[in-house]
């Protein structure tokens, strides 16, 4: 529409007057620029090779020097002279240069800056231009980070984001200060700049110096310029920039995008740039506020522990045999791993959809045993939900019976992401859950102590600090292991409320085996909550117990059951006391490093007592190693360097360290029993490819 303003010197509006007064009536001049314009554009279409691109740069840029002496030569042709040519309105008017006796400069141009009559103002169009200035300014905040990057998504090129804004802070501060106008990269001409094969500081500068001196003699050349000319080079920016903003975009956005792009268009046509910028940011709001809340089941997934793993990797033959049992293990864990917002909209959508899945494992005689809910992938919850959910752990205990429910809150942030108290809702026992253990309560033993009596004497001497560590003492009916199993469950299934996937699913497996064996709880030392800061009977162990204790770990890696391979639980302990025995005793204090990432490998070890942490240098990711693993067996087997570096945690550690020399001498002298360590290798790899981090977020290996 600028170009037929230009064209006829006439306002034009979206109205049969308008269009009457500025089309019809004027059509003897803008069939020039239409018949100009389609030239173009034919001679564009006529010199592009075969995929699309211009063969001839400069071809747009001569053709618009070329317009004005063609229109002289065509006026010449028609008999028509440069007086009847500028009546009939071919020409810009003619600028007075009298008021400054022939100069190009008006003595009367800084007037404005110290002359000011307050009394003189139009407070009323002051008011009326408000709207304007805002979006004035407006516009010269918002034009650089959005006509930069439109531009050089157009030409193709990158563009140094802060290199423009120092660039425009400079240009408009000096324009300022020597009072002059706002000055911006104008997206239109630098596209035709562009387009036209401009580049580079040479032809940079020369345009500056052009229009330095075109600001001088600008006027006086004007008054010989065709209105033709410009009204052609608006229309073909304006043709360019129409197929560039809704013809060259379709399939680039989605659908909602692209409404945006035709809402900010029509705007703009209809009723000016200032209204188009309001409709750009409702656009942008809008479009934001829709994707962001685009529909999300709010269960990302549901399935069993069937093939997870939790990180407590050294548990007994008797305890992985109950977690890998079909009726008593893993299998009877249901994970419900949530994601996005949870609000009032899809909560009940969400607790519908436990229900439902509880009932059909009801109905088919498959009720799990644990329910762990994971909120890790949860990014915000209101009040409404977060109410929902307490609600929710009250209906699984009470309608389906679910004995043990885990709710997960996701790592470092303290908590689930509600303003409600959730946690403490959750963690709160039931109404009446103590008076449910009767009298039978006044004779009672600590499960602690019964494990401790049934455990080698090498393991029996554990700290008090460690003790007070558990997760809570189990009280029992002396010899009633169906109640002792019973009343473990009852203290501990109101709810319980973990950090990670991992924490919820080594307190399932626990409660899992304790159903079954309650002697078996915690009987691995190297469970993270049977760990004391403060470690004293540990520490002061003589070398035959710590010897002891490293033969139980190593045979606790080993994959034998007892009482079913009487000749090869004999091989076992035979070996295994020959491992040990090989081995040299090794004493770290805290912060003392074992090996760098990098390092050679030249040692297996085992940690008798104290803790180890191990690091990933390039990402900082750390992870902590408890007594009872074994580190190193991959690098003293495979030979590959070390994969991390490893520390002392604990004020002491004590480890027992198979070196190569000694491995070398194994694999020679007794093959078999260096195959154990083999098995440990694997059995190690195994629980990595299977533990839930690798299995729970699809990044499985083929296994």
């Amino acid at each position: 529409f600028t170009s037929l303003e230009v064209t006829t010197d006439t306002t034009f509006t979206l109205n049969w007057d308008g269009i009457q007064g500025t089309i019809v009536d004027h059509f003897s001049l803008l069939w020039v620029v239409l018949a100009f314009e389609t030239t173009l554009r034919l001679l564009m279409w006529a010199t592009q090779d075969k995929d699309g691109r211009p063969k001839f740069q400069l071809l747009t840029p001569v053709f618009y020097i070329m317009i004005t002496p063609i229109f002289y030569l065509g006026l010449s042709l028609s008999g028509i002279t440069i007086a009847q040519a500028r009546e009939m309105g071919y020409f810009f008017p003619g600028t007075d240069t009298t008021a400054g006796n022939g100069s190009v400069w008006d003595p009367h141009m800084w007037d404005i800056f110290h002359v000011v009559d307050f009394s003189t103002i139009s407070w009323k169009a002051v008011l009326d231009s408000v709207g304007t200035m805002i979006a004035l300014a407006a516009f010269s905040l918002i034009h650089v980070p959005i006509n930069i990057p439109a531009f050089a998504i157009s030409t193709d090129v990158e563009s140094d984001m802060n290199a423009e804004l120092i660039a425009h802070g400079w240009s408009n501060g000096l324009s300022g200060v020597f009072g002059g106008l706002q000055n911006y990269l104008t997206y239109s001409n630098s596209v035709l700049y562009a387009k036209t094969g401009g580049s580079g500081r040479i032809s940079s500068l020369a345009i500056v110096a052009i229009t330095a001196g075109l600001f001088v003699v600008g006027p006086s050349i004007c008054d010989y310029l065709p209105r033709c000319m410009a009204g052609t080079l608006l229309l073909h920016i304006g043709i360019d920039l129409v197929l560039e903003g809704v013809y060259d975009s379709i399939g680039q956005y989605d659908w909602l995008e692209y409404l945006g792009i035709w809402i900010i268009t029509i705007v703009m046509t209809v009723w000016g740039m200032t209204a188009a910028l309001i409709a750009g940011v409702i656009a942008a709001l809008s479009t934001y506020a829709v994707q962001s809340i685009n529909y999300h089941n709010p269960i990302r997934q549901i399935l069993t522990a069937s093939t997870l793993r939790s990180s407590a990797w050294n548990r007994c033959a008797r305890a992985r045999a109950i977690l890998d049992n079909d009726q008593s293990g893993r299998a009877r864990i249901l994970i419900f791993e949530l994601q996005g917002h949870l609000f009032f909209g899809n909560v009940a959508q969400l607790t519908d959809t436990i229900k439902i899945v509880l009932r059909e494992k009801e109905q088919e005689g498959d009720l799990p045993i644990v329910v762990i809910v994971d909120f890790t992938l949860v990014v915000g919850m209101d009040s409404s939900a977060a109410h929902a959910i307490a609600k929710l752990k009250k209906i699984m205990h009470r309608l389906f019976h679910v004995e043990i429910s885990i709710f997960v809150t996701g790592s470092d942030r303290g908590g689930f992401p509600c303003e409600y108290a959730l946690s403490e809702a959750l963690s709160a026992n039931e109404a009446g859950g103590k008076s449910a253990r009767g009298k039978e309560a006044e004779e009672e033993i600590d499960l602690y102590d019964l494990q401790m009596a049934q455990s080698p004497p090498g393991l029996r001497r554990e700290s008090s600090s460690q003790r007070a560590s558990q997760r809570g003492s189990i009280s029992v009916t002396p010899n009633t292991k169906t109640a002792m199993a019973s009343r473990l469950l009852n203290v501990k299934t109101d709810g319980r409320v973990c950090e990670s996937l991992d924490d919820a699913l080594k307190f399932a497996e626990d409660i899992l085996i304790a159903r079954v064996d309650p002697r078996l709880q915690n009987f691995s030392l190297t469970d993270p909550s049977f760990r004391a800061e403060d470690d004293t009977d540990a520490i002061n162990l003589t070398v035959d117990e710590e010897r002891h204790r490293a033969k139980c770990y190593l045979k606790d890696l080993l994959e034998y059951f007892p009482d079913e391979r009487t000749n090869e639980c004999d091989f076992l302990s035979t070996s295994v006391d020959l491992i040990v025995s090989m081995m040299v005793r090794e004493e770290y204090k805290q912060d003392n490093i074992l090996w760098e990432q990098g390092a050679e490998s030249g040692s297996l070890k085992i940690i008798v007592s104290g803790d180890l942490v191990s690091v990933i240098e390039e990402t900082g990711a750390s992870e902590p190693v408890a007594r009872g693993n074994v580190v190193g067996e991959l690098g003293l087997v495979h030979g590959t360097k070390r994969l991390t570096t490893l520390m002392c945690s604990s004020p002491k550690a004590v480890l027992y360290s198979l070196d190569t020399e000694s491995w070398n001498r194994l694999k020679k002298d007794h093959p078999k029993v260096a195959s154990l360590i083999d098995e440990v290798v694997i059995r190690y790899l195994a629980h990595r490819v299977q533990h839930v981090a690798n299995r729970y977020f699809h990044t499985t290996l083929p296994v």
